[in-house]
């Protein structure tokens, strides 16, 4: 989910709250707080647990809340970990050290059992960093030697690793699919389920896809997959947080601004995004109503 963020760049935490109100109404199963699109890299502690423990007042803990790790080190890692831990966290979702990055299987299996023997909690693989993509045989390696690693979720639009994973570990882990203009796709192939952008942007349809290839009906499955597919286009940009609240704001949600140094898309975007919007039937004039206050350049009152 998102991180909405006040004109201080503090975490808006009233819209935080409201924010995970409506995606459990949608009828999410989860919900993942400082991810990537929730603006996480760059967190510290205590912001980061006190969002998850908003998040999950505001569920009133019907809902298993996760704490995005986005880290460097070990020691950071676990910092992290345990702020989300003593939040109330159900566990963790951690892509590996991007920065110093390695895809050497020993080092990522002392990252993970680090985080892993600190905190306690289960943990879900995040394989989205495109220069570290681990293979499903280091995958297969650091899994099968910490048995609190509990799934993987796999982007950084690698749909053949995605299909590796199936094929290989399905039903020793979870399998979780992040590539965001394929999620129709990734539920036909039998994933065990999504967690990503597209369905932080658009919860309700991206469950209806799921129900529809449950149940076989795949002509709706692709007619929602094309409908949303335009507007991910859209929003698939190195600032791609700042777009998806663009578009939550154009559609009437309230997600507070992007953070520092980030700011809204231009003028001309905006003008764009909202045509894609009212041809695919996603904007509805009563929705532009408060976009005057959530659109304001950043710094502006």
């Amino acid at each position: 989910m998102i991180t909405p963020f006040a004109d201080d760049d503090a975490v808006d935490h009233s819209r935080l709250g409201r924010e995970a109100r409506f995606l459990k109404e949608c009828g999410a199963d989860g919900l993942v707080v400082g991810g990537s699109t929730g603006e996480g890299a760059g967190m510290g502690e205590e912001e980061l647990g006190a969002a998850i423990r908003t998040v999950i007042d505001s569920v009133e803990g019907s809902l298993p809340v996760l704490g995005g790790v986005i880290a460097d080190t070990s020691e950071e890692a676990v910092r992290l970990g345990m702020a989300a831990r003593k939040a109330g966290a159900a566990g963790l979702q951690v892509p590996p050290p991007h920065f110093y990055f390695s895809t050497d299987p020993r080092i990522l299996s002392t990252y993970y059992r680090d985080i892993t023997d600190a905190t306690g909690l289960p943990l879900i693989i995040y394989n989205v960093i495109p220069w570290a993509q681990l293979a499903v045989e280091s995958l297969r390696e650091i899994t099968s030697k910490n048995r609190l690693i509990v799934g993987i979720k796999q982007s950084g639009r690698n749909i053949h690793a995605l299909l590796h994973l199936l094929a290989n570990l399905k039903g020793q882990v979870k399998i979780y699919s992040a590539i965001d203009d394929m999620i129709f796709p990734s539920f036909a192939l039998g994933v065990d389920g999504t967690i990503s952008g597209t369905s932080s942007l658009f919860p309700r349809e991206t469950v209806a896809i799921r129900d529809a290839v449950r149940e076989g009906n795949f002509a709706t499955a692709l007619n929602l997959h094309e409908r949303i597919l335009p507007v991910w286009r859209f929003v698939d940009r190195p600032d791609f947080p700042s777009r998806i609240k663009c578009v939550m704001a154009l559609t009437g949600r309230h997600p507070g601004r992007p953070r520092r140094p980030f700011d809204w898309p231009d003028s001309g975007e905006i003008a764009r995004i909202r045509r894609i919007l009212e041809d695919q039937g996603f904007l509805s004039h009563k929705a532009g109503t408060s976009l005057d206050f959530e659109l304001m350049p950043l710094g502006s009152h």
